[in-house]
């Protein structure tokens, strides 16, 4: 017999009641559920501008977030307003558009400049290290003492040693383009508009180093040749050139910029030494050269490259982490996500412990400061410690080349060095130390030096202090 068991029908309508409040209780857990994870999803919120989270507060783009880039722009120009020159445009001319830096629009930036490509494309200065001189350059050698001497502030390439007649011709070629940077030297500001198409740290940059490195080196082998053939006021025109470069690279400046203009201002200062001590120097040169040594001429403080360093790293952080509020939100102001503005406050936390460790009239202490300031910051501290001693750098370059000046003039005037740096009357002091410069007087030849940018004497090791090596030029070559 075959038995079938069936449910009855009251069994089957409790069961489909069960499975269907259990489906909907499903279905209500899973919304709740889900309800409470988009609750809890990151969301945008209102962030203040303000100079604890921005540091600066204007300018601003149009959703209201502070605009990096264009503030920078603005300071770099700013001393334009006056109607002064900008350096950016003899400087295109004489080292080329590839002293623009890379990965930016150089086409918009020049067209920016009031240039175009044609202008800047033509040959440029070419460096003496890739210099071939074409066929045989005639002309007496110089004696070798002669020629060591001017190797060595005349580099060049290749295992060849270059000779007199080819350094020669390569300044004949460099002239137009040596006349540009002359011309840059004496403008009021360096100004190459920020580029627009990204946030990249080349935003912020404004020139390729290693270019201007090939534009020093060029004029302080001029002023050498020029030193050679008794050309004094030549070869400080040359001289001041690096000067007042060095000082344009600084000044609002990024951290290789200004390590480069720290550069300019160590060739200037050899090359200013070599002028004052040769004989056919005049007492009115001298004295006009300590007039260009003066006031007027000051190594920007790193204080401001930090300031410039801030800025890059806030918009760099900050800037892809805010956007504009939806419209009907109750802030019509920037939004950020979660937690942006404790990082950035904790961030101009870490610049202002590095800021103000730098600042301070005694360089003991503003050593020591950051020293100690500098373990909490991580590599803030490192980039702030290197920014310090590139600014003592370039102050004891400036103040060396005073005082070598000062000690040549009164050798002229007494026929023999003083003794003690005390006979030149008051000097500005070693700003690594803030004590006395230590000079070593030798005949008719002198040695100073400063400690440096590390705060330590290394007793005149020319790899760690500064150091200043004052001897008469040699023989000039044959007419």
């Amino acid at each position: 017999m075959l038995l079938i068991s069936a449910m009855s029908a009251p069994d089957a309508s409790k069961l489909a009641q069960r499975t269907l409040i259990a489906a909907v209780a499903t279905v209500a857990g899973v919304a709740l559920l889900g309800g409470a994870v988009w609750m809890r999803r990151p969301t945008a919120v209102p962030i203040e501008v303000s100079q604890q989270i921005t540091y600066i507060i204007t300018p601003t783009r149009a959703d209201g977030w502070v605009d990096y880039p264009e503030a920078v722009d603005w300071m770099r120009r700013a001393s334009l307003d006056g109607g002064g020159a900008n350096a950016a445009v003899p400087l295109l001319r004489a080292l080329g558009r590839n002293v623009l830096p890379a990965g930016i629009d150089r086409g918009a930036v020049l067209k920016r400049l009031g240039l175009d490509d044609t202008g800047v494309e033509s040959p440029s200065l070419q460096p003496l290290r890739d210099f071939v001189p074409s066929g045989g350059a005639a002309g007496s050698e110089p004696p070798a003492p002669t020629m060591e001497w001017l190797r060595a502030r005349c580099r060049a390439g290749g295992g060849t040693p270059i000779s007199y007649a080819a350094i020669r011709a390569w300044l004949e070629q460099s002239d137009a383009f040596l006349a540009d940077l002359r011309t840059a030297s004496q403008a009021a500001s360096l100004y190459i508009p920020v580029a627009r198409d990204g946030r990249s740290e080349a935003s912020f940059d404004r020139v390729n180093v290693m270019r201007f490195a090939d534009a020093a080196d060029a004029l302080a082998c001029r002023a050498a040749v020029s030193v050679l053939q008794g050309d004094g006021a030549a070869s400080w025109a040359d001289v001041d050139a690096i000067w007042r470069l060095g000082q344009l690279v600084a000044r609002s400046a990024g951290p290789r910029e200004y390590a480069t203009a720290a550069a300019f201002w160590k060739t200037a200062l050899g090359a200013t030494v070599d002028l004052a001590a040769s004989p056919a120097t005049t007492l009115e040169l001298r004295a006009a050269m300590q007039i260009g040594l003066g006031t007027k001429l000051g190594f920007p403080p790193a204080t401001e490259t930090l300031m410039f360093h801030r800025l890059a790293v806030l918009d760099a952080v900050g800037t892809p982490l805010v956007g504009k509020s939806k419209r009907g939100a109750p802030s019509n102001g920037p939004v950020a996500r979660p937690g942006t503005a404790a990082k950035l406050e904790a961030i101009n936390q870490q610049f202002d412990a590095i800021d103000v460790a730098m600042q301070g009239p005694d360089p003991k202490q503003r050593l020591a400061r950051l020293d100690q300031a500098a373990p909490a910051a991580g590599q803030l501290g490192v980039i702030g410690r290197s920014l310090l001693g590139t600014e003592i750098d370039g102050v004891s370059a400036q103040r060396l080349a005073a005082i070598a000046v000062g000690l040549a003039t009164l050798q002229r005037a007494k026929g023999s060095l003083p003794a003690t740096l005390t006979e030149l009357g008051p000097r500005a002091k070693d700003p690594g130390s803030g004590d006395t410069f230590a000079y070593a007087p030798s005949g008719q030849q002198f040695r100073l030096h400063g400690v440096g940018g590390d705060g330590r004497d290394d007793g005149g090791d020319s790899a760690k202090d500064v150091v200043v090596i004052a001897r008469e030029p040699p023989s000039p070559p044959a007419p």
